[in-house]
């Protein structure tokens, strides 16, 4: 079980530093600013937002049935500049990019973790991991 813990830490650090890379080569970082968000019914981790704007959404997820791909999580952008660039990352899809007014609805997915990026217009991102697991 240890391996497996320390299999997903790793794997969140190597996600975090391939989206670091990502941001930093389009401009897209400048230094952070401190903000705290509340965490929902599922396990979800919020990194800061960037200065160059502020950024934040919120997140509402229901977890897939035992051996069913119905999960869905839905976004709500709530403060921005739009439009925005929506990133889903997960170990059981690849890569998808959204391009949004503000509310995005993802539907059948698996249990597993999904980092979501969001971007504005005036260059400002946040990122959160969030969790669906069985039920």
């Amino acid at each position: 079980m240890t391996m497996v813990n320390m299999y997903s830490i790793k794997k969140q650090f190597y996600i975090a530093i391939g989206l670091f890379a990502f941001f930093s080569l389009f401009g897209f970082l400048n230094p952070p600013m401190n903000s705290s968000q509340e965490n929902s019914s599922v396990d979800v981790h919020d990194a800061p937002s960037i200065i160059a704007g502020t950024i934040d959404f919120d997140v509402k997820s229901v977890n897939p049935l035992p051996n069913l791909n119905n999960g869905t999580i839905e976004l709500k952008v709530i403060e921005g500049k739009a439009p925005y660039k929506i990133l889903v990352y997960s170990t059981n899809m690849p890569l998808k990019e959204y391009q949004v007014p503000q509310d995005l609805t993802l539907t059948n997915l698996g249990a597993g973790d999904y980092m979501i990026v969001v971007s504005g217009r005036d260059n400002a991102y946040r990122s959160k991991t969030i969790t669906l697991r069985q039920e």
